[in-house]
C-alpha cells in the first residue's frame, strides 16, 4: 500500500505541468546566480557592475555613426577603425547623420525596445495555433526584457534585435503570406546587409522540403542577390570589408563576454585550439543539420520551432566574435519554442516523461543563465558558450524522441 501511495505521489509529481519544470529552472538560476553572490558571498549586499558601460553611452552607434560620415562626408572607406558591418549598413543609416547624436540613440533605442516586443511577444501569439497568451511566454518576455544582454544591447547603442525582426519579418510573411513572399525577401536581404549571420536563417524560408528543384532555386538566388549587395558602394569598398572581416576572423577581441566558439577556444587555452574549434564547430553543424533533417522527413511547412531556436544558437556561436549584448536575440526563439504545441508534447511511457523533465530543467537553468551578467557567475560559466551549446543539445535530444506526425507534400511557388 506505503509502495503504491509512493508511486502515485511520484506520478502526480512527474505530472506537473511544463511551466512548473521551466519555472525550477529559472529560480535554480535566480537562487545561484543573483541570491548567493548578491547576498550570501558577504557580510554586506553586493553590487555588481555587471553591464560593462562605457562613458557615453551609445559607443557602438557613435562607430557606425562615424562610419557613415566617413563616407557620406569625407567621401572616403567606411571601413575605418573596428567596421565589420556589410557596405549597405553603411548607407541605411546615413540618414541619422542629420539629427543630434542624442536623439538618433533615443530613436534607436526605442525602435530596439519595440522590435523585442514584436518578436518576443507577439510573433509567439501570432505562430501559435490557439492564439493565446500563456504563462510561459510571458515570462520569458518579461525575463528578456530586464535580461543582462538586452540591457547590453541598449547601453551600447547595437542593433541586434532590429536585425533579427526584420529577418523574423520576412520568414513570418514567407510561410503565412504568400502574395507577399517577394516583400519578405527584401526585408531578409536588408537584414543580412545590416548584420551578416542572418544569413544562417536562409533555411527558415523552405515550406515544402521536398521540393528541391524550387528549393534550391531560391536559396541560390537570394545568396546571390546578398553577395552583389556587398558591392553596394563600389568593388573597393567591397575588398575593404572583405579584408576587416578576414581580419577579425583571424585575430577575434578575445574576453568573457565573447561566448563564440573561437573565443572560447582561445579563452580557455585548450593545447589544440584548431582543432578544438573545429570539432566544436561540426557539433554545432551536426545539430543544426539534424534538426534539419527531421524536418524534411516530417516535411513540415510552417516554421519550425526547433530548426529557427537551432539556427539563433548558430548566429550567435560561429562568428568569430560574438559579445553578450547578441544575447538579447535569444528570447524570441525559446518564446516562439514554448509557444509551440510540438515543443508540449510528452512521451507517453513514464521513463520518456521522465527524461523529457530532465532535459527541460537542464535546458531551462542554461536559457535563464545567460539572463544574468557574467559578474554574478563562477568562473567557469561566466562565459555563456556553454550554456548556448547546452541547449543546442537539448532542443536537438528534443526536435528526435518528440515528433509531430508527418504531413502531406504540398507544393509551393518559388
Amino acid at each position: 500500500m506505503n509502495r503504491t501511495r509512493i508511486q502515485l505521489l511520484l506520478w502526480h509529481i512527474l505530472s506537473a505541468p511544463l511551466l512548473t519544470w521551466v519555472l525550477m529552472g529559472f529560480s535554480m538560476s535566480y537562487l545561484l546566480f543573483f541570491v548567493n553572490p548578491i547576498f550570501f558571498s558577504a557580510q554586506v549586499m553586493q553590487f555588481f557592475r555587471y553591464v560593462p558601460a562605457i562613458n557615453p553611452i551609445g559607443t557602438d552607434l557613435k562607430y557606425m555613426l562615424s562610419y557613415s560620415e566617413s563616407w557620406f562626408v569625407a567621401k572616403q572607406t567606411p571601413y575605418i577603425a573596428n567596421n565589420l558591418y556589410p557596405p549597405l549598413a553603411t548607407i541605411l543609416f546615413t540618414p541619422l547623420l542629420f539629427i543630434d547624436f542624442s536623439w538618433a540613440y533615443k530613436i534607436l533605442t526605442l525602435v530596439n525596445v519595440a522590435c523585442y516586443v514584436m518578436i518576443t511577444l507577439v510573433f509567439p501569439i501570432r505562430a501559435g495555433k490557439e492564439r493565446q497568451v500563456s504563462s510561459l511566454l510571458i515570462l520569458v518576455f518579461i525575463t528578456g526584457l530586464f535580461s543582462y544582454g538586452f540591457q547590453f544591447e541598449l547601453e551600447r547603442g547595437q542593433f541586434n534585435v532590429i536585425a533579427v525582426f526584420i529577418c523574423f519579418l520576412a520568414i513570418w510573411i514567407y510561410h503565412y503570406h504568400n502574395k507577399y513572399r517577394y516583400l519578405g525577401y527584401i526585408l531578409f536581404s536588408i537584414s543580412v546587409q545590416l548584420k551578416v549571420y542572418p544569413i544562417i536563417f536562409l533555411v527558415m524560408l523552405i515550406s515544402d522540403w521536398h521540393d528541391w528543384r524550387n528549393n534550391i532555386k531560391r536559396l541560390l538566388i537570394l545568396a546571390t542577390v546578398n553577395f552583389v549587395l556587398f558591392f553596394a558602394l563600389g568593388p573597393h569598398i567591397f575588398v575593404d570589408f572583405i579584408i576587416a572581416i578576414k581580419s577579425q576572423a583571424a585575430n577575434p577581441y578575445i574576453w568573457v563576454g565573447n561566448h563564440s566558439i573561437s573565443s572560447f577556444v582561445v579563452f580557455g587555452s585548450y593545447p589544440s585550439p584548431e582543432l578544438t574549434q573545429f570539432v566544436l564547430l561540426a557539433l554545432v553543424a551536426v545539430c543544426i543539420f539534424s534538426i534539419m533533417l527531421q524536418v524534411y522527413r516530417q516535411n513540415q511547412k510552417d516554421i519550425n520551432p526547433y530548426l529557427i531556436f537551432a539556427c539563433t544558437i548558430g548566429a550567435l556561436l560561429i562568428p568569430s566574435v560574438s559579445n553578450d549584448y547578441k544575447l538579447s536575440i535569444l528570447a524570441a526563439p525559446v518564446a516562439i519554442l514554448f509557444s509551440n504545441d510540438r515543443f508540449s508534447e510528452r512521451a507517453n511511457s513514464p521513463y520518456m516523461h521522465l527524461i523529457y523533465i530532465v532535459v527541460m530543467l537542464i535546458f531551462s537553468v542554461a536559457y535563464s543563465s545567460t539572463l544574468i551578467s557574467y559578474t554574478n557567475k563562477p568562473i567557469l560559466i561566466q562565459n555563456n558558450f556553454l550554456a548556448l551549446v547546452t541547449m543546442l543539445l537539448a532542443i536537438t535530444f528534443l526536435s528526435f524522441v518528440f515528433k509531430p506526425p508527418i504531413e502531406g507534400v504540398v507544393s509551393e511557388p518559388l
